[in-house]
């Protein structure tokens, strides 16, 4: 946080401890919501792939992690801003709020990675049942994936001892030497987050196109994996506001507020994103060879009586699609 010029300090109010002004319930309301969705989401993937498809597997277990860790970046958030001053100007909140406020931060900060971390990871992982043996997309997950945990380890390295000690971040008095320059590393690792989940969505594009499947069939599941895309939106507003508090204002109660929604919804849309795939058999219902029209059930016991793959059930929640051959038998049936 910078110390404002004397010429900014001139221009403050009076400061109103007993009733300042804030920022309001919206971002309760927002995040509360993103969060009861999220929650949904998570438990009806549980559901298909527990107890309908009966094929979980450490995609669904990775998401798990990343729901939990999303449910401590909101409700920190909610914390910071209702009661450790991150929704009211900052020359209204006592000294001793922004100290604790300092702290939520750095605590919000680990959250968020760790979250953003396990999302992007169960969604690397989920790639894998779609990814050929010794295919170069294969190679280029594992390669994906090694990035994202590298990146992880180092972006809470780097918010653990940017002060030494570490109560330096959040003591205002201490020595200024104690910490490296706040923004660099900040601005790096969002800016870093929004290129890796690019990366991530556009990773199973080419694979997706050339499925030995019907067109819309292709169209729909690239849709389906291309939603993430809000993510990047998210992730996008996230790196402005970051920015914005570092570098634009002295402000940084008031301005950080919005930094604070952004962070609860990119890792609660990432939840959210991260399970719409696994939840194709709930939004489609597929049609089986062989079965009449008015018979579709997808995960049905006749469905699944079915001998040899069927192009409508390969859902990409099996591993039928992992090797090569699989794709041909799809292309003979056709």
């Amino acid at each position: 946080m910078r110390f404002p010029p004397p010429a900014v300090l001139a221009t403050w109010p009076k400061p109103n401890y007993a009733h300042p002004v804030t920022r309001g319930p919206a971002l309760m309301i927002v995040d509360l919501t993103l969060l009861s969705l999220a929650l949904i989401c998570i438990s009806l993937r549980l559901w298909v792939r527990t107890r309908w498809l009966r094929k979980s597997w450490w995609d669904d277990y990775l998401m798990v992690f990343a729901a939990v860790f999303s449910i401590g970046t909101t409700v920190l958030v909610i914390l910071a801003t209702q009661r450790y001053g991150w929704n009211v100007h900052v020359w209204d909140a006592p000294y001793s709020q922004l100290e604790i406020g300092r702290q939520a931060s750095m605590a919000g900060q680990a959250l968020f990675v760790v979250a953003s971390t396990f999302v992007k990871m169960s969604i690397l992982v989920s790639y894998l049942r779609i990814a050929p043996e010794k295919s170069l997309f294969r190679r280029l997950v594992w390669g994906t994936f090694g990035l994202i945990v590298l990146c992880g380890i180092v972006f809470l390295a780097l918010l653990f001892t940017q002060c030494v000690p570490i109560s330096s971040y959040w003591n205002f008095l201490a020595d200024p030497g104690d910490c490296i320059p706040e923004g660099p590393p900040l601005v790096a690792q969002t800016v870093i987050n929004v290129l890796t989940d690019a990366m991530i969505y556009a990773l199973p594009m080419p694979t997706l196109f050339h499925l030995k499947l019907p067109a819309l069939q292709r169209i729909g599941l690239m849709a389906l994996f291309g939603v993430g895309a809000l993510i990047i939106v998210a992730g996008s507003f996230r790196a402005y506001w970051v920015h914005y508090v570092v570098y634009d204002t002295y402000d940084v109660t008031w301005d950080g507020f919005e930094l604070w929604v952004w962070t609860a919804v990119e890792t609660n849309v990432g939840v959210i994103c991260g399970c719409i795939p696994a939840l194709k058999p709930l939004l489609f219902r597929a049609r089986t060879r062989g079965t009449p029209q008015g018979s579709r059930s997808f995960g049905s016991v006749g469905s699944r009586r079915q001998k040899g793959p069927m192009h409508n059930d390969l859902e990409l929640d099996t591993h039928a699609l992992t090797s090569s051959d699989a794709w041909t038998r799809v292309d003979t049936q056709q």
